[in-house]
């Protein structure tokens, strides 16, 4: 090879099987029960092998197959690459001899699945494959050899005994480990002539990826008559883009990115698993962006009150900004965190929101009743973010929660299913249509929240008045905010709803309702295969008295809601009542396609005065940024005239 080869590192997973059939088995059979049987065989030779990428080689020269796994002890023998049901384990003493790699191996003393294996071997099984990593590439471009791939670094990982050799274009590696390590990949290209006394111009390096469609697999590109079948390379190419801008925007790791490809994933299956992996990170960690190191005491230390009085009087009484500098650094820092220096209001600390708010919102309840207290319940040891979550009508039904996001987030998912059909014999083409994909995308909307404050209870230094507000917020937050743009949200600076979605089921009939009205809900849905995880109703108080009077049967006590105006089951599915739904409202839905994704970062500011001045009330506005995203929209049945 010319010393103008370049190389480059790239970071990937590329594990291989190889087969062949072996003439030449030596069994050696123990008299002693204490040790199994060995056997010496051939397990992979030079030959060359069709890849989806051209012709690959498997160099057997001395130093080209890693030895650290023989010599360790650490190959073991299979049976048609089972890796829970190991039969043996191949010696230290294999390796190349430059044509071939040879290899022995003890099958297991008295184990019944090796005692099978080695009867089979003895009476003529003669197939081997062995599984292989690669770690060094190198593509001919010019000369004898031209197109070929030769694989002069690698190392193997398992030697099997198999029924029926695997065809070797399709014989892509299975998930081995979640390891990482690196690739090197050389291409040697023809030399560009160069003026006189001008080096000659380096070869371009290229990376080589592993994919696991067939040489001869076609797909044809959507979109009408005459177009050009998309060979199964470019549309891998195309899924293994997509993957890798995926994992990089949803910071989802190398290994797991690698498996992805490697497998060949489709791109709606890494959509669902990137949503389940991100619902976990927000489970663990709500609000990782707003979090600024905060020790447990430092947290339980910070006051809402202090922040908000240096907010309110600030300017004109300084003592207000001294005794809250510790609260002030903190939003400083969170500013910083997340982009937002410019902010003239106060940002929380992550800390902060999940701190437990315990029998502090109780006892502020119980001496502060009103409208709002019936939101409050069971709010011993939960934080302002168990609260928002806990009293918003959809994450109750089960939509699915994506928390402590940062930047914007995208999901592919499926608009249209691929084409399937039957081959009337042979020469007969047939048209293949691949799955239609879309974008889904969630960006952060501003929802706003006030609540109003004395300035007496401003003025003080209560936890129990503290731990109302902060309670009172969420509350709002949860049902004015989040609950009516689930429900209602037009798109734009809100985010776009269940009702206002293009793709729902809408204008269902349910005026005058009956129980085969009902039905027709859940029978649309499933119509489209979307009846999925969580399905149920939700409607108003209105509506579910309405429904509560309503009978299946004729002159029966068989109500078609059963249960109290609250909660209750309908046409046999969970169903609750909001009075985020409009009168006459009903939707039933399969509601964790409904995904509502936030920030965790709130923000707070005051009104300075203003129309609550001459009332001695401070209004504190609470700033929380969310987004709503359905999957499938055909999961949603939408009515508006539902009545008696």
């Amino acid at each position: 090879m010319s010393e103008t080869n370049r190389t480059e590192l790239v970071r990937g997973q590329a594990v291989f099987d190889r087969e062949m059939s072996v003439e030449g088995f030596e069994i050696q059979r123990s008299t002693d029960p204490a040790k199994g049987s060995r056997i010496a065989f051939s397990a992979a030779s030079d030959y060359p092998v069709e890849r989806w990428y051209g012709v690959e080689i498997l160099d057997m020269s001395k130093g080209a197959m890693r030895s650290d796994r023989l010599r360790s002890g650490s190959v073991p023998l299979l049976f048609n690459h089972n890796m829970d049901q190991p039969i043996g384990m191949v010696d230290a003493k294999g390796g190349t001899d430059g044509k071939r790699l040879n290899l022995e191996a003890d099958f297991f003393p008295g184990d019944p699945e090796a005692a099978v294996t080695e009867n089979r071997v003895a009476n003529g099984l003669r197939n081997v494959s062995i599984r292989y990593r690669v770690h060094s590439v190198e593509e001919v471009m010019t000369g004898a050899d031209a197109g070929k791939t030769f694989i002069r670094d690698w190392e193997i990982l398992e030697a099997s005994i198999v029924t029926i050799p695997a065809d070797p274009t399709v014989g892509v590696g299975r998930a081995v480990s979640d390891e990482e390590f690196e690739v090197r990949v050389m291409r040697a290209a023809e030399q560009v002539k160069a003026p006189s006394g001008a080096e000659k111009n380096p070869a371009t390096p290229v990376v080589i990826t592993v994919e696991s469609r067939k040489m001869d697999e076609q797909i044809i590109a959507p979109g009408g008559n005459g177009e050009k079948p998309i060979g199964a390379v470019e549309a891998e190419k195309e899924r293994r883009e997509a993957i890798i801008n995926l994992c990089k925007s949803n910071r989802i790791d190398n290994r797991v990115q690698g498996r992805w490809i490697e497998q060949g994933t489709p791109l709606t299956a890494v959509a669902k698993e990137i949503l389940d992996v991100m619902e976990e990170r927000g489970k663990l960690a709500p609000v990782a962006a707003s979090e600024v190191g905060l020790s447990r005491k430092d947290t339980q230390q910070y006051s809402l009150f202090r922040a908000i009085r240096a907010l309110r009087f600030g300017s004109s009484d300084p003592k207000y900004m001294d005794a809250a500098k510790f609260e002030i650094e903190c939003s400083r820092q969170v500013a910083k965190q997340i982009g937002r220096e410019g902010s003239t209001g106060i940002l929380v600390p992550g800390e902060v929101l999940v701190r437990s708010l315990g029998d502090a919102a109780t006892r502020a309840m119980a001496v502060s009743p009103g409208a709002k207290g019936g939101y409050m319940v069971s709010v011993e040891n939960a934080g302002f973010i168990d609260i928002l979550r806990n009293r918003s009508v959809a994450m109750r039904m089960g939509a699915r929660q994506l928390s402590g996001l940062t930047g914007n987030v995208m999901f592919p998912r499926q608009t249209g299913k691929p084409t399937v059909t039957w081959q009337a014999g042979e020469g007969v083409s047939v048209t293949a249509a691949d799955q239609t994909l879309g974008q889904l995308s969630m960006t952060p909307k501003t929802c706003i929240a006030i609540t109003d404050v004395s300035e007496q209870l401003l003025r003080q230094s209560s936890p129990s008045a503290e731990a109302f507000v902060m309670a009172d917020l969420a509350a709002d937050v949860a049902i004015d905010g989040v609950d009516a743009a689930v429900i209602n949200g037009t798109g734009g600076a809100q985010p776009l709803g269940i009702k206002n979605t293009t793709g729902i089921t809408s204008g269902q009939d349910s005026a005058t309702c009956t129980y085969a009205k009902l039905l027709a809900f859940p029978v649309a849905a499933g119509g489209a295969n979307a009846i999925r995880g969580n399905p149920g109703w939700v409607t108003n108080i209105a509506g579910a008295a309405v429904l509560m009077q309503k009978q299946r049967f004729t002159s029966t006590d068989t109500p078609v809601w059963v249960g109290n105006l609250l909660d209750g089951s309908l046409v046999g599915f969970n169903a609750m009542s909001s009075e985020q739904l409009a009168s006459g409202n009903l939707i039933f839905g399969s509601w964790d396609e409904l995904v509502i994704g936030d920030w965790g970062v709130l923000e707070l500011s005051t009104d300075n005065g203003g129309t609550r001045f001459n009332q001695a009330q401070v209004g504190i506005r609470a700033m929380w940024m969310v987004d709503v995203m359905l999957r499938y929209p055909q999961a949603f049945v939408v009515s508006t005239n539902l009545s008696a």
